[in-house]
């Protein structure tokens, strides 16, 4: 191959000048390339007509213990320890290999796609003629896709993931976020493969993902792609920890990112409270750094040159191979994955040098004078909850005990018995949530955090010694009942069995996942570790268990309800959170010293919902041949479809059911009562139906336009009970009605839709249905609603909506169509409801968006924000089979070109994605963009997209057949791609139901119709919906949220002569409410704005009603054809 390129490449060389642009429409460009073409082949004649495959000499490599695993996973493990100290996982299906073509296992052609990659882009930007291994990679597939035509093979995607044993406690003090940025840069392209966006174009373009974090000690790296594209992009991404560029231009291209990702963190309340919890460890502790960095840490207080060094250093110093785990999983043997392994990785550079001693630093990390207080936050949402948090030793030697579990299991128990059952009748509490969380913020080798955190209501917030009073109450009854085996061992059943039976994950979850315990356990144990209660320890237990006490205990209280005596006087630095932290009085101290265990605390009871039967059904021949849910039931009542699983064989069944009724979608004051009945009855069931969630059973009631979903799945034997359990609580709701718990819960529910209206992507969504459905109620109108509502409204609605119905049932799995029908008419049977006349079936219309473009922009409702979100949706009409799998290859072409080029290069915004959008039948596509405020216009963004769609359409016109057909060939292996567990299949069956399509095999259908198409085919529908095009179809609708400066909360960018007054003193109020004066508003309006110095007025929608009033509107649509 080597010899083919030196001979080859003046003639290539020729070639690529004499096609050029220069020579227009002559036509001697294509008889140049031809001829190029020829000659090429001629040399392979000659010198050898494919790359060998890869022969790799290995030395010194180690095998360590393979990890135990569920008797269930057919995998193959296999760990290896490489030469230079990198650890390797490798995880074979061997039940389902596959067989590569010899030159996807080389490193020859790796190399040589690399070297003609370089040479593909002329100076001015255009492509040029197709690289020798590109056009072979392209007859291969073609070929391979003719094959496949009679019988469609499933496919799957491997994975890599990569963990280094550093993170964010590693940081500089004096360049806080340093790892972050690290992250960022090794993917900056290497000496190898040097372009910048060479590897995520490379994946992207086919079919694969790639991704990256930091955390506190560890930083994780981990990408998804099709097996015959595994060597290559193992190679790629194996560069960027042998020899990464990390130029110092691409530096301040990713400050920006990491100052737009930081931008979207600063609005969670969640991330605002771990940074406070931050700045309560001792001065200098790698616990108090600011892990995220922004452009004040990586560019104001840093020099270029300090920067560029530093990053440099941190990676030389730390990013070790010694210091490394790789975790890879493909239907390949296991001694090819190995080789493949030591071939890309054994080169990563090592230093041998220990991590960071951190037990230098002060232990325990927290200062007692700081964490022992109360702290009161203004948050960002409309929450109102109380943190309770110990801090702890390092606790991850005692994994196989798991203490913290245990005790977690019972605080955060919701039963009979429970510390919330006692708050809920009490209506002080309404949820509780309890341990360690999975962020080595809060457990890593330095410390351990564990917290109780209680949504309170306002009964709460009063009492709030009271309320902690009850949790020491609590925690003095187990610890003088003290560690109980047989409760133990019923966690361990319960968690064995969930092991022995867990679905598959994706490989990229998987070897994500695994990478980081790998950091963590000894090799038996990388995947048992983390979950199985292994050994009984009750010394172990006792010890954590005393740790509970006042002296090490943090009270944090998020409300914007205002306290008496507690101002935020203080603001934190990085995220601007204002709070109050004041000591806790000694009365309420001696108080909590002095508890009495309430008498109705008690142990859980043994739960009867543990399964005990895993048999498996029998499967007969019909059963085999079944390959879609079948209708075995069908009266006026309901439908059934059924399926037997004969492919995971498992002990579990999913029951779903569709309760029809237009009841809940006539106005937003029915949507609220719908919303108001549902949370209202969550709360009556919990306690019952708590132990059904550790017994692995798993439930959830949705409503949507059609109704409401009930959703049960889990271990086979139970179900019935839970579904029953279920459909008697709806039943004996009005009975159980409690007037101060409706008011608590009707509070939850305010809170919910205003915490909603916060988040300008949930915003831009609401506007964008309403202009896109004839009928659609937004948070708006539920928000300024829900005040209105009374009891005895929700169980008036209650029993009206549960008297007429029309029940759709999906019942696939490990259960009979005998008990599939009995269960399903049991529900019938004990709603005892009418059923609902066809004629009544809601039904939603999508409004036709005339020719042209027109543009709604919205004030975001939240100050603290500097978020905006720019989506421009394009409408193509009534959807055919045919033209989403044309829109799903215009979506795949453009969303790598446009990450690079509008997240990349112009640094819009951190989050730039694309997607094909099938809304109720009505195809459109279309491209989001958040960007920040003080950065750029939305008018500059919607500018930039379209500028972007111009530039794409130009190089889809000039995209080549070899290239098109491997992006092609990417989305046909994508929809090809099997169901790793009955669940994915059991969803795609149901939103098949929920549609009334019925289309089961809509996936084999639509790789029929791509292994078909063209690119004349797409270039001429993409240019007919955009504005760059001829325009015949464009419908565009630009939805844009605007958020606010970080400069000043009152200095916006829209002209305030076109608000109203209640509008300004709705501003007033919220500005009130973010600084703790007052309560949020009762009602919410939308803020239009119609000014923008790129367009006129009239481009604006600034009433919804009005422009949808003289629209057409579509007429019901299926996607069957």
């Amino acid at each position: 191959m080597d010899q083919m390129k030196k001979a080859l490449g003046p003639v290539r060389k020729m070639a690529k000048r004499l096609s050029g642009d220069h020579l227009g429409e002559s036509g001697v460009g294509p008889v140049i390339a031809n001829a190029y073409s020829k000659l090429k082949n001629e040399c392979i004649k000659v010198l050898g007509d494919s790359p060998k495959p890869l022969v790799v000499e290995k030395v010194g490599v180690k095998y360590l213990p393979n990890p135990h695993k569920s008797p269930n996973d057919k995998k193959e493990h296999r760990v290896i320890l490489l030469p230079n100290g990198l650890t390797a996982l490798l995880i074979s299906d061997v039940n389902h290999l596959v067989s590569l073509d010899p030159a996807d296992c080389s490193l020859e052609k790796v190399a040589d796609e690399a070297d003609s990659g370089d040479e593909e882009m002329s100076e001015d930007g255009e492509e040029e003629e197709e690289s020798e291994s590109d056009m072979d990679d392209t007859e291969e597939e073609e070929g391979a896709g003719a094959g496949k035509r009679s019988g469609a093979p499933e496919e799957k995607l491997a994975a890599v993931a990569l963990t280094v044993g550093v993170g964010s406690f590693s940081d500089p003090p004096n360049i806080p976020g340093l790892a972050h940025f690290l992250e960022h840069m090794v993917f900056m392209g290497s000496e190898k493969f040097a372009g910048e966006n060479d590897f995520d174009d490379f994946v992207k373009r086919h079919g694969g993902y790639d991704n990256a974090s930091t955390e506190c000690e560890a930083t994780n790296f981990y990408f998804e792609c099709q097996e015959k594209r595994l060597l290559r992009t193992m190679d790629m991404f194996a560069q960027f920890f042998i020899a990464p560029l990390m130029k110092r231009e691409a530096m301040t291209r990713e400050r920006e990112a990491i100052e737009s990702e930081f931008q979207m963190a600063v609005t969670s309340d969640t991330y605002r409270k771990q940074q406070l919890i931050a700045q309560m460890a001792f001065p200098h502790h790698p616990a108090t750094t600011f892990t995220w960095g922004n452009l004040k840490t990586l560019r104001d207080n840093v020099s270029d040159d300090e920067l560029y060094d530093a990053v440099h250093k941190f990676r030389n110093r730390h990013y070790s191979a010694h210091r490394m785990t790789v975790a890879v999983q493909a239907r390949l043997p296991l001694d090819l994955l190995e080789d493949w392994v030591y071939a890309c990785f054994s080169p990563i550079p090592t230093n041998y040098l220990p991590s960071d001693d951190f037990t230098l630093f002060p232990n325990p990390a927290f200062d007692q004078d700081r964490f022992c207080k109360i702290y009161t936050v203004n948050p960002v949402k409309d929450v109102c909850t109380m943190d309770l948090t110990w801090y702890m030793p390092a606790l991850r030697h005692h994994y196989k005990v798991k203490p913290t579990e245990y005790l977690s299991w019972f605080l955060g128990h919701e039963g009979k018995g429970s510390l919330l059952s006692l708050l809920r009748q009490k209506v002080w509490a309404l949820e509780i949530t309890s341990g360690v969380t999975d962020s080595d913020f809060d457990h890593n080798s330095l410390y351990c955090l564990f917290t109780i955190t209680l949504s309170l209501t306002e009964a709460g917030l009063r009492n709030i010694p009271h309320v902690i009073e009850a949790v020491f109450g609590y925690i003095k009854m187990l610890k003088e009942k003290g560690p109980q085996e047989w409760l133990y061992r019923e966690m361990q059943s319960m968690e064995d069995a969930r092991f022995r039976f867990e679905e598959e994950a994706s490989a990229g979850d998987y070897v994500e996942w695994l990478s980081g315990t790998m950091q963590l356990y000894p090799p038996q144990d990388y995947i048992t570790g983390e979950d199985l209660f292994l050994d009984y320890n009750p010394e172990i237990i006792t010890e954590c268990m005393n740790y509970f006490t006042l002296d090490n205990m943090n009270v944090m209280i998020c409300t914007k309800k205002p306290l008496d005596g507690v101002e935020f006087d203080q603001t934190e630095p990085w995220f601007g959170s204002q709070y109050n932290m004041r000591k806790i009085p000694s009365e309420w101290l001696e108080l909590w010293r002095n508890v009495v265990s309430d008498p109705s605390f008690s142990l859980p009871e043994p739960n009867q919902f543990i399964t005990t039967d895993f048999s498996l059904l029998p499967i007969s021949e019909s059963a085999l041949e079944q390959k879609a849910p079948e209708k075995i039931l069908d009266n006026e009542y309901l439908e059934l479809y059924y399926r037997q699983d004969t492919k995971f064989r498992l002990p579990t069944s999913y029951l779903y059911i569709e309760l029809v009724s237009p009841l809940n979608t006539q106005s937003p004051y029915h949507t609220v009562l719908m919303d108001m009945f549902l949370i209202t009855v969550k709360q009556q069931m919990g306690e019952s139906l708590y132990p059904a969630r550790l017994a692995q059973l798993s439930y959830t009631t949705i409503p949507n336009d059609r109704g409401l979903s009930i959703r049960c799945w889990g271990f086979n034997q139970k179900i019935p009970m839970l579904l029953n359990a279920i459909i008697s609580a709806f039943c004996k709701f009005k009975e159980n009605l409690n007037p101060v718990m409706f008011s608590a819960v009707k509070e939850e529910v305010r809170k919910s839709y205003y915490n909603s209206l916060l988040r300008p992507e949930k915003l831009g969504k609401d506007v964008r249905m309403s202009l896109l459905l004839q009928t659609f109620w937004t948070q708006c109108d539920r928000y300024n609603t829900v005040n209105d509502v009374t009891m005895e409204d929700v169980a008036a609605f209650a029993d009206k909506f549960l008297s007429q119905l029309y029940v759709q049932c999906l019942v696939q799995g490990n259960i009979s169509k005998e008990d599939a029908l009995q269960v399903c008419s049991n529900i019938v049977n004990a709603l005892k409801c009418e059923p609902l006349p066809p004629e009544l079936f809601p039904q939603t219309r999508v409004m036709e968006i005339p020719h042209g473009e027109m543009c709604c922009r919205v004030k975001s409702f939240n100050k603290t924000d500097t978020n905006c979100v720019t989506t421009n949706y394009y409408q193509s009409g009534k959807a055919t089979i045919r033209d989403v799998c044309i829109a799903e290859m215009v979506v795949m072409l453009l969303e790598e070109p446009l990450f690079n080029i509008l997240r990349t290069k112009e640094q819009l915004g951190y989050d730039v994605s694309a997607l094909t959008r099938d809304t109720f039948g009505i195809l459109g596509f279309s491209i989001t963009v958040v960007s920040q405020f003080d950065r750029f216009s939305v008018d500059h963004v919607d500018s930039r997209i379209e500028a972007f769609l111009q530039t794409f359409m130009k190089e889809l016109k000039k995209l080549k057949s070899p290239d098109f057909d491997e992006v092609l060939q990417s989305l046909i292996k994508l929809k090809q791609c099997t169901d790793l567990h009955l669940k994915e299949e059991v969803d795609r069956n149901w939103e098949e139901m929920l549609n009334q399509e019925y289309i089961f095999d809509r996936k084999r259908r639509e790789v029929e119709f791509l292994k078909d198409l063209k690119p004349a085919v797409v270039s001429k529908w993409f240019n007919s919906h955009v504005a760059c095009g001829n325009k015949s179809n464009f419908r565009k609708l630009s939805v844009q949220v605007e958020g606010f400066s970080k400069s000043t909360k009152d200095d916006t960018d829209f002209d305030e002569n076109n608000m109203s007054n209640d509008l300004e003193v709705q501003i007033e109020e919220e500005a009130e409410c973010l600084s703790g004066m007052r309560q949020v508003p009762d009602k919410f309006e939308l803020q239009f704005i119609n000014s923008s110095s790129m367009h006129s007025k009239e481009y604006f929608i600034t009433d919804i009603n009005a422009y949808k009033k003289n629209l057409c509107v579509y007429p019901p649509h299926k996607v069957v054809a």
